[in-house]
């Protein structure tokens, strides 16, 4: 995408992330985060299993209707920018395609939870290559040659076609339960509404708090330079995917299963905690060090006058990924209320940073924003969760 259409499809390049977070986050970070919960501890032949499993798929078709119905809704705030870009005669075609590959894609990532609930990370880690490769070959087939809507539009395409790569996978492994006279209490629905509870409030205080600020550091700064910044962002962000991603496979599941054996629990999550100390470290110190070869890689030469952006980004990457060790915790227990007041007062205090330190840093005020923000998180997290990291 930098390569193709530089600073300026970076910038719509997230711009349309963030879009599709908005229509995923309750699904995967809610609905799958219960999946996997509730799935985890079951058989699938068990009637218990059926009714998880048929009430995330339900639960998942009512988030994406809602969340496809708000966007279309205001096309002017969400899409128009993507519009622009495609040409007036297009847009019908294109909002088309969006709502289908969006639905399939979030279908994607349920199956994948699936997978993950019962520790096939063989078939879970191939499903997710096949959707990255989807969508890295669109870009590499059409970029330059479509607008950057449509390609952005045919990568969310290519991303999508996982789906028919993990239904049959699934079906094998016998973990699409039959739904034919299935009735599914209102207790499974609530058990699973709790996690929507809190991914909601993770979309409107991550994501859409994301969205805004974006908007307003384009309206400040221009798309050129929010170009920049954002491809510090995105290098941030691909690091961050596999570290969340082996938390993800490993480290969830597991806590999920000791989450009635509180003293197990506790050893678990200490041994983790101080784990993963030295290998952040580490990792991110390399991330500083090669900065300008890695955007040199990642994009290209018009984006390393970005590096300084590089010294709170990390700092604030470092203390937001240790303290997910700790706050995974708010979500296994379903905590609803300490997670929303945690999301909203995050949320609030980062939008305040940013307002209030772009005026004498310039960009690299939102950098700090970042680092600052996590790091009250990440002392938060340390003090509520104290016994959990108390060495003994």
């Amino acid at each position: 995408m930098a390569a193709f259409y530089g600073p300026n499809g970076i910038t719509l390049y997230s711009h349309f992330q963030n879009l599709i977070a908005i229509i995923t986050t309750v699904p995967d970070g809610g609905i799958n985060i219960g999946t996997i919960r509730f799935l985890a501890t079951e058989d699938p032949r068990a009637l218990a299993y059926r009714q998880y499993f048929w009430a995330g798929m339900v639960l998942n078709l009512l988030c994406i209707l809602v969340a496809i119905g708000i966007i279309l809704g205001f096309p002017g705030y969400y899409l128009e920018v993507f519009f622009e870009t495609i040409g007036a005669g297009n847009t019908w075609w294109w909002v088309a395609g969006f709502a289908l590959v969006s639905t399939l894609l979030t279908y994607t990532l349920f199956l994948l939870a699936v997978l993950l609930s019962r520790r096939v990370l063989k078939w879970h880690v191939a499903g997710t290559g096949v959707s990255s490769l989807g969508g890295l070959a669109a870009v590499f087939f059409l970029g330059g040659k479509l607008s950057v809507g449509a390609v952005l539009l045919f990568v969310l395409a290519g991303q999508s076609l996982a789906f028919f790569f993990l239904v049959p996978v699934l079906l094998y492994q016998g973990m699409i339960p039959a739904f034919k006279s299935l009735s599914i209490p209102r207790a499974i629905y609530k058990d699973i509404g709790k996690y929507i509870l809190m991914a909601l409030s993770a979309v409107v205080c991550l994501k859409l708090t994301n969205f805004f600020i974006r908007d307003f550091i384009i309206s400040r700064f221009g798309l050129y330079d929010t170009g920049l910044w954002q491809a510090v962002v995105k290098v941030s962000e691909n690091y961050s995917l596999v570290y969340n991603a082996v938390l993800g496979m490993l480290y969830f599941p597991r806590i999920a299963a000791l989450v009635n054996e509180e003293e197990s629990l506790q050893k678990y999550v200490r041994n983790t905690f101080y784990l993963v100390f030295p290998g952040l470290a580490v990792a991110l110190l390399l991330v500083y060090l090669l900065r300008e070869w890695v955007l040199l890689l990642l994009f290209n030469k018009d984006f390393v006058v970005a590096q300084y952006l590089f010294d709170y980004q990390l700092l604030g990457d470092f203390f937001r990924m240790w303290s997910i060790v700790l706050t995974n915790l708010i979500v296994v227990k379903a905590n609803v209320k300490l997670y929303i007041g945690w999301q909203i007062t995050s949320a609030v205090f980062y939008i305040g940073l940013v307002f209030l330190l772009t005026e004498p840093f310039g960009l690299e005020g939102i950098t700090i924003a970042h680092a600052l923000r996590y790091a009250a998180v990440l002392a938060f997290s340390m003090i509520y969760y104290h016994k959990y990291i108390r060495l003994k």
